[in-house]
């Protein structure tokens, strides 16, 4: 029988937001996060991650496009920070624009990371990882 160590357990455990309306993108996240166990949450604009976050709770980490229909990933960050209990949450944009050219990605943007659209799927797992285990 095979021991979980505390590295898989605490990736089983991690609940991760995903907030992409691009639906082979959404999938791209989706299929590489949960193939290491993460439990993956998708929603296809702002407006639905904040009703989703109303109805589920607390989650672990929150990954979200920038240019989204209904509400874009700046005002959703926004209104995600401003909920209690969900300030320290690590909110990563997720964009095909460089942070010096993405609106909303600055000092203030209150994003703990960016990843560049298109990514590797290691590029991904590195930075969720990082951030999940600072979060510990």
């Amino acid at each position: 029988m095979m021991m979980d160590t505390g590295a898989s357990s605490t990736r089983r455990e991690a609940t991760i937001l995903i907030i992409e309306n691009d639906p082979s993108d959404r999938l791209l996240l989706e299929k590489v996060l949960s193939s290491r166990g993460y439990r993956c949450l998708s929603v296809t604009n702002g407006r639905e991650a904040l009703d989703l976050l109303e109805r589920t709770g607390r989650v672990d980490l929150i990954l979200t496009d920038l240019l989204m229909p209904v509400l874009d990933g700046e005002r959703t960050a926004q209104l995600i920070r401003s909920r209690p209990g969900m300030e320290q949450v690590p909110i990563v944009a997720v964009t095909a624009y460089p942070p010096d050219e993405a609106r909303g990605t600055g000092p203030t943007s209150g994003y703990a990371e960016y990843l560049l659209k298109p990514f590797k799927p290691r590029q991904l797992l590195d930075l969720v990882e990082r951030l999940l285990s600072s979060q510990a």
